[in-house]
Parts: structure tokens; C-alpha cells; sequence
């Protein structure tokens, strides 16, 4: 490159906002440049309708011509404000510090959605009430919709277009999950849209261009809707016929078409439309999907389909109240991954197939030389019993099974249009006269569409194997919302599962605007005195009241741990503000329950250390520790936005909570009520004890690593302080032995059985007790993969700084190991790509560290480590902490032989 050049535009956390609901959005942008180039010192934004202008830095809508200034995140729309259904084209160029002038970046599109609701004057639409599907007994007389799913509703509507079409978007909803099709073609390659919400309160559409789907004359505008989150089967709830929210999907959508002759078309849902049921004979997240092919309705979705049978549509009015139409602020949900399968035999009447990852997702069948109403059945499990059967008792009440009768006429391929599964495995049972050389599956991986950003590589095979391990679990999961589980009869947003794995989550994949979604569901469940809820959207208990759960220790404290993150990771201080009012009533909620500052009410299914193994941690100790934590980040989010005086509040809850842990949990020798690991780990790196204890507490946490023979004996919210704690106060050889263990319990020990994603109990399988109880017990649950921060921060040693957030500043703290050899990891930071590559050998390491442009890092290496050489000359004398700007360093360390701790 030449001169500093912009990367990876975002407007309002997106690379192309499909229904923008901000009047004046934020710009932001990462820098590349050629090592010379290394600051930002001013920038200009160019906006308009004509893409091929702006391309060339003309703009009719904006053109903010030279900003001095070099900071490239949230920079606001300085135009007139933006108004509903515009298609806007948008570009920033840079100059640098020597002067030089950037090129025009490559345009990002926006397209801005419906901003208010009188904009909107589609209809919310179903088919009249029907029963569910019949109970069809097979020639075995099992049933295959032992819960009465419902059948999938068509829909469609003809218009006739006087003239050719310039523009056309669509904005779609559905209460339920829905599939837009035109003349003939599916829209968008997006899945389970428009996602799950709080139907009661939103819910999101998406906006589609559609210009070169329709055309002059006659035009079929067809969907698919299927029930999903709204009324099917997802949660505990699942013996009963769907209806969380409502009792049938419906359908919302409207059409805005500008012709060549100057007119412009609305088509909107309402009473015109038709209805049919089709090949879908029930989908459903639990229950999995049949699809009969003998019933397709051949061009159902083009002109002139007869629809003499088809039915009137009702025009819904959902109860309680029509929910608030909202865009998603997150990228969604695609097929992403495909795996190829692999027949490892027969296991009675099923073929088993591997398809070598555990997943969330379905297979794609194809067949050839099936007979007409030939039935094919997938079974989905992930994992195998000892005898080589699927293992599905852990999937509780999921029947996780697909169906497809075949149409009979040559080659077919089926795939599920409105469920998924968690699985690696699928036992495929096959119609008499059919091999299994004439199938062919395909496993495809389904996940919200988030851009990667990090990537690390190391000389440990279990550590790669690890990272791969985390990233699985972390897509399997990272579905619409953060779920537990992509597997059983669950899948909730747990917020205490979704804030340990958090900073993890933040360095494999950019989860700004998936977050932002997510947050607003949060904030929806809050409960009117202020309790945050254990899951977000709120659990449906039936269609027309939501009782959420309070929230426990770690779990309700979720939100104020990761709204904080998230502006240590991205800087966006308007997500703060949207959250502080909140915050501030969670906050509130704990202290007016609990005067004396031990957390001991309002602490509802108080989990404690969730799942821990060996000696159980005190709930109490585990309560207040967390409420201390939280108070201090409260501290730290009051001074972001000049709240100084509710800053000082917070610190002075903090401290008394902290004087009350001391009280009543900690005596002389720095030994904590419990004793356990956890204890330690939180007491230590939550900053609860005087200096003079924390030593104590270290000894103590070494003691009981080695009274478990130097293993893990954590739960959820203890394992992700592990190896950071260790290393952090001198012990450092601990935090590797724990990561590099294969016995159990460990992480190695379950990638020794096979694990292709992280479990949910270390003891999910042992060779001495077998399975653990199939009450609980998911194979894909990425909590205890939150060592993955650590992973990134500390081994690769790319972490933020609090005092530059959004990556402008670094911390940089790289830790060498032998037994690790190598490490090569990036990550792609909302500033520009950071790279850190080092290779050990002997006591002698490289390191290669390569910063962005307007970045800058502080390098602080362990007690062991010396920096030599930096840039190809000598340090004198050999510093462990010094400062790096910009562009790539090449830095020479020397590690000195050093007792081993323990």
C-alpha cells in the first residue's frame, strides 16, 4: 500500500445496514497501511444515492470535506437526516501523517428502513385457525409428530406493474419464522429470519432489495411461514402445542416499488392475500421437519398459478398488542459451513453417518432412483453410545428428527426450510430397495453470519485443537441469541453462560452488532423493579403473559459485565448510554434488598459456582464477590459518561461490599469461606482483599490446585479466571500445566474422547462412569471455553487497554512457553488487524508484532523475559516494559531459567 488506506467500513455496527432506523448513524472504519503510513490525521465522508459518484467522491446527500481529526470510530452523520426507504451509498477517504491522500473506499450501501410506525400499513396476516397436524402412524406404528406441530402456511398474492421497475425493497416480518419468495425465486439466502424476540414487546424485519425481482406485468409475491420461536417448541415448555406467544405464525409484509413512469406501487399484506398448506407437513425446532414432496405446488410462487383451492387469509391482530417493529441491528443467520458425511455402518435399522464436527444445523439429503412416497428419516445425535448407536438421551424431549417423502422422479435433495439440530452424527434409515451409495449427506452449519476476526495457531496440537473447540462451540451457539445449547429441549440466553465467554467471544468473532440485538432483549425482560432476568428473550410460559425469572448472582450481573466490554472492545459509547438507565436499577434492585452488603436476598435460583467439580463454592461468597465486581464497573461506566457523582456512589457500594466479603469470609490466613479454587480466583482477580491478604489467597489457591493433583475443580462463572489469575500472580507454569492437561477433569481430557466443541460438564463422559445424567448434559455449551481470552490476551499477548478502548491502545503481554513452541494468532480489531507471531527456541524467543495505524501498544513482558533486540538493534540495558507505535516490530527476548512454581 502506498498510503494509509480504510478497511472494513461499518455503519451502525454493520458492513450493509438492510433496514436502518437512524436518522443521523455513525460511521467507523479500520486503517491498513504500508508501515510508513502510521496515523490518521483527518478524514472525509462522501454520501448519495449514486453509487458510481460517490465511487469518484461526489455525493448528493453529503459531503463533509476535510475533518481534522484522527479518530476513525463512531463518527456521526453530519447530512440532513436520513428519512425512511432511501438506498444511500456512502465512502470515506484519509490523509496521513506525512500528507498523502487515500483513495475512495470501495462504496458501502445502506438501506434505510421503516423509521416510524405510521410508515407502515401492511397487515399482519394468517391463515384462520386450524388444528395441528394429524398424528400419522407409520407402517411401525411410531408416531412422527407426537406433539402436533403445525404444517407450514403458503401464502401468496399476484399484482399486475404498469411500467419497468427502478427500485423496489421489501420490508418483511413474521411473527414465526418465514421465506420470501417473487415470480418464482427465493429472496435472500437468510434462515430462521427475522429471529426470536420478546414477541410481546418486538419484533424485527428485515429489509430486501428486490428491483431485479419483479417486473413489468404480472408479479407473484409468495412466503412460507413456518412457527419457530413464536408458537413451536423451544425451552421447557415443549409437551405442550407451542403457542409461547401466540397460537399460529403470521406474516407482515410490505412492498415499496418505484416504476420508470414516475408512479410508485405499495403492495402490502392484507385480505387480498391466499393461503395454502404445501409440502412442509410440520417444522419445528424440537421435533424436527417433515416434508412430503408428493404435495409440492409447482410454481406456486409465479403468475398465473391456479388458486381455486387456496383459501382467504385472516388479517391478524396479535394479543395482547401488536408487538413494536424493530430492524436487526445483528448480521443473520446463513448457512455458513458444510461437511461432507461419512458412513461408518449400520446400527439396526439406521446408517450411521460422521460428519466430523459437532454442529447446529441440518443435513442436506440427495437422492437418486427413490419411488414415489418413498420415506427417508435423519436422526441427529452428538455423539455415539458405546456400541456405535446415536446417543440422544441428552437431547431429553428434542426429537430431533427429519422426515422426507419423496417425489419419485430422478435426483432430489432435501434440506430443512424451519428447524435445526445440534449434532456431528445422523443415523440415516433408508426405504426398502435404496443403498446407501445412492445417498449423499451433506452436514450444513447454521450460525448469525458475524464476520470473523480472530485466528490463532500455536506448536501444541491440543491448544489448536482447543481454539477450534471454542470457535465450534461459539458458532453452534451464536444463533439469534447467545444459547446454552443448539441441541436439546433448552436453547436459551443464559446471560451467565454469555458473560464468562464474552471477552472469548469478542476476539473469534465481531460481536458488536449482534450484541447491540441482543441487548435490546435484555433490556425488554427487565422486570419492572428492576431485575435483570436469568435469560434473554424472557422464557414463554403461554401466549399472552411472560414471567421471567429474576436474575441470580453472575447471571442477572450479566448485562453490566458485558455492556463494559463491549465499550473496552469497540468504544461505543452510545450503547452505554442507551443501557445506564438499566444498569442503574439492577444496581439499585441489589443494594435496596441487601442494606448490610452481603448478598444474601434477592438472589432468586442462586446457581452458585454452576456445575462445579469437587468442593462446592459458598453461594453467599459467591453472591457478594460478584456484587463488588459489578459495583466497580458501574464506577467505571459513571465516569465514562461524566456520571460523577452516581461514580462515587458506586465506589463507595464497592467498598463497603468489600469490607463485608472481608468480614464474613475471609480469616487472618487469607482463607476463604469454602476453600475452594473459585474463591480464590474471584477474590483475587475481583480485587476484593487488602494487599496484605492477597498473597495468602495465592498460596491457597496453589493448595488446592495441588490437593486435586494440579487440575481444575471450577464451574461456570470460576474456570475463565483460571489460567488469567495464575499467570497474573506469579504462576505462571500453573496457568500452562491447567491449560495443557489431558487428564480429567480438563479441557484436553474431553478433546481426547473426541470433542470437537466444548462440553458442558468436564465429566460429560468418563471412561469409569460413562455418560453424566442425560438431564443435563450438551456436548456443544461454550462456557467453559471462556479460557479462550486468555488464549488470545496472554499467550498470543494482543489485549485492549482500558485508557484507549476500542483497540486504540494495547496491552501487550505475551507469555513464552516451551511446551507451546510457537504462535502465530491476529485479530482483526475495530481500529485494523493486530498480528502476533512468536517462536521459542531455547531460552531465546522471536516475536513479530504488528500494530495498525493509529495504534499504539505497551509491551510488558514476565518477570523471566528481557527484550534484547528491538527493529534489529540492541536494548541496552534489556527492558521488560517499553512502548510500540505503529506498523511491525521484530523484538529479540531472552527468558531466564526460573524455578518452577509449586
Amino acid at each position: 500500500m502506498s498510503a494509509l488506506t480504510p478497511v472494513d467500513l461499518r455503519c451502525e455496527y454493520l458492513e450493509e445496514p438492510h433496514g436502518l432506523e437512524t436518522a443521523h448513524p455513525r460511521f467507523s472504519w479500520a486503517l491498513a497501511g504500508d508501515g510508513t503510513a502510521l496515523r490518521q490525521t483527518a478524514y472525509a465522508i462522501c454520501a448519495g444515492r449514486d453509487e458510481s459518484a460517490v465511487a469518484q467522491g461526489r455525493g448528493d446527500l453529503w459531503q463533509s470535506g476535510w475533518i481534522e481529526s484522527d479518530d476513525q470510530l463512531w463518527q456521526p452523520w453530519r447530512g440532513e437526516a436520513l428519512t425512511s426507504d432511501m438506498q444511500v451509498f456512502w465512502s470515506v477517504r484519509l490523509r496521513d501523517d506525512r500528507g498523502q491522500v487515500s483513495g475512495w473506499a470501495p462504496p458501502r450501501r445502506i438501506l434505510t428502513g421503516l423509521m416510524q410506525p405510521g410508515d407502515w400499513s401492511a397487515q399482519w396476516i394468517a391463515r384462520y385457525f386450524v388444528l395441528p397436524a394429524g398424528r400419522e402412524a407409520p407402517a411401525d406404528n411410531s408416531y412422527d409428530n407426537p406433539w402436533q406441530a403445525r404444517p407450514a402456511d403458503y401464502l401468496r398474492r399476484e399484482v399486475v406493474l404498469g411500467a419497468d421497475v427502478l427500485r423496489a425493497t421489501a420490508n418483511v416480518s413474521a411473527l414465526g419464522l418465514y421465506e420470501l419468495h417473487i415470480n418464482g425465486r427465493r429472496i435472500g439466502d437468510e434462515v430462521m429470519q427475522p429471529g426470536w424476540t420478546d414477541y410481546h414487546q418486538r419484533a424485527l424485519y428485515e429489509c430486501h432489495d428486490v428491483t431485479g425481482a419483479l417486473r413489468r406485468g404480472a408479479n407473484a409475491i409468495g412466503a412460507v411461514l413456518g412457527e419457530g420461536w413464536y408458537s413451536g417448541r423451544v425451552g421447557h415448555n415443549q409437551r405442550r402445542a407451542g403457542n409461547h406467544y401466540g397460537g399460529r405464525p403470521a406474516f407482515l409484509c410490505q412492498i415499496h416499488v418505484e416504476l420508470a413512469d414516475g408512479s410508485s406501487v405499495r403492495i402490502v399484506t392484507d385480505e387480498q392475500w391466499r393461503t395454502a398448506q404445501g409440502p412442509i407437513r410440520y417444522s419445528d425446532f424440537l421435533m424436527g421437519e417433515h416434508y412430503d414432496a408428493t404435495l409440492e405446488r409447482d410454481g406456486w410462487s409465479e403468475p398465473g398459478h391456479e388458486t381455486t383451492l387456496w383459501q382467504p387469509v385472516e388479517v391478524f391482530d396479535p394479543d395482547p398488542a401488536p408487538p413494536r417493529l424493530t430492524a436487526s441491528k445483528s448480521p443473520p443467520v446463513r448457512e455458513t459451513r458444510r461437511f461432507a458425511g461419512k458412513c461408518l455402518g449400520r446400527s439396526g435399522s439406521e446408517w450411521i453417518f460422521d460428519f466430523g464436527q459437532n454442529i447446529a444445523g441440518y443435513v442436506e439429503l440427495r437422492i437418486e432412483g427413490a419411488q414415489r412416497g418413498d420415506r427417508f428419516t435423519l436422526r441427529h445425535a452428538e455423539v455415539l453410545d458405546p456400541d456405535g448407536a446415536l446417543y440422544t438421551a441428552n437431547l431429553r424431549h428434542a426429537v430431533a428428527t427429519d422426515h422426507y417423502t419423496a417425489r419419485g422422479d430422478g435426483a432430489e435433495t432435501f434440506k430443512p426450510h424451519f428447524t435445526f439440530h445440534g449434532f456431528r452424527f445422523a443415523g440415516l434409515t433408508l426405504p426398502d430397495g435404496i443403498a446407501p451409495g445412492a445417498v449423499r449427506l451433506e452436514a450444513i452449519a447454521i450460525q448469525s453470519d458475524l464476520p470473523d476476526t480472530g485466528r490463532i495457531e500455536t506448536g501444541n496440537a491440543l491448544v489448536n485443537q482447543l481454539a477450534s473447540n471454542i470457535e465450534w462451540s461459539q458458532r453452534g451457539n451464536f444463533l439469534s441469541v447467545p444459547t446454552d445449547c443448539p441441541q436439546r429441549d433448552e436453547r436459551y440466553g443464559w446471560s451467565a453462560d454469555a458473560q464468562v465467554f464474552w471477552r472469548t467471544a469478542g476476539f473469534v468473532m465481531d460481536t458488536s452488532g449482534f450484541y447491540a440485538k441482543w441487548l435490546d432483549d435484555i433490556l425488554d425482560a427487565q422486570l419492572d423493579d428492576g431485575a435483570f432476568t436469568d435469560v434473554a428473550p424472557s422464557k414463554p410460559l403461554n401466549p399472552y403473559r411472560l414471567t421471567g425469572q429474576p436474575g441470580a448472582p453472575g447471571w442477572g450481573d450479566g448485562p453490566v459485565i458485558m455492556c463494559w466490554q463491549h465499550w473496552l472492545r469497540y468504544g461505543d459509547r452510545a450503547l452505554l448510554e442507551q443501557a445506564w438507565p438499566a444498569l442503574r436499577r439492577w444496581s439499585a434492585y441489589i443494594a435496596e434488598g441487601n442494606p448490610d452488603h452481603l448478598r444474601v436476598n434477592r438472589v432468586h435460583n442462586n446457581y452458585g459456582d454452576w456445575l462445579s467439580v469437587g468442593p462446592a463454592s459458598d453461594r453467599t461468597m459467591v453472591a457478594t464477590a460478584y456484587w463488588a465486581y459489578v459495583e466497580d464497573l458501574m464506577a467505571k461506566i459513571a465516569e465514562v459518561l461524566g456520571q460523577e457523582t452516581h461514580a462515587a456512589q458506586h465506589r463507595r457500594t464497592a467498598e463497603q461490599v468489600r469490607a463485608a466479603f472481608n468480614a464474613a469470609f475471609v480469616d487472618d490466613a487469607g482463607r476463604i469461606t469454602g476453600d475452594t479454587q473459585t474463591a480464590y480466583l474471584l477474590a483475587l482477580d475481583f480485587d476484593l482483599l487488602p494487599e496484605e491478604q492477597r498473597l495468602h489467597a495465592r498460596d491457597n489457591l496453589l493448595r488446592t490446585l495441588e490437593a486435586a493433583d494440579g487440575h481444575l475443580q471450577t464451574g461456570f462463572l470460576g474456570v475463565k479466571h483460571l489460567c488469567r489469575v495464575l499467570a497474573d500472580n506469579g504462576a505462571v507454569d500453573y496457568a500452562f500445566r491447567l491449560l495443557l492437561n489431558d487428564t480429567y477433569p480438563s479441557w484436553g481430557f474431553s478433546i481426547r474422547q473426541g470433542a470437537t466443541t466444548i462440553w458442558e460438564r468436564w465429566d460429560g463422559w468418563t471412561p469409569e462412569g460413562g455418560f453424566q445424567s442425560a438431564n443435563m448434559n450438551s456436548f456443544n455449551h461454550y462456557a467453559y471455553g471462556s479460557v479462550g481470552e486468555w488464549l488470545y490476551a496472554r499467550l498470543a499477548g494482543i489485549d485492549w487497554d482500558e485508557t484507549g478502548p476500542g483497540f486504540r491502545k494495547l496491552c501487550l503481554r505475551p507469555l513464552f512457553d516451551h511446551r507451546i513452541g510457537r504462535v502465530a494468532a491476529s485479530y482483526r480489531a475495530a481500529t485494523g488487524e493486530v498480528r502476533s507471531d512468536w517462536e521459542m527456541t531455547g531460552q531465546r524467543v522471536r516475536w513479530s508484532v504488528e500494530l495498525p495505524p493509529n495504534v499504539t501498544g505497551m509491551v510488558e513482558l514476565a518477570e523471566t523475559a528481557r527484550a534484547v533486540g528491538l527493529d534489529g538493534a540492541a536494548l541496552a540495558p534489556a527492558a521488560r516494559c517499553f512502548a510500540i507505535g505503529p506498523g511491525r516490530h521484530d523484538i529479540e527476548i531472552e527468558i531466564a531459567l526460573a524455578e518452577e512454581t509449586g
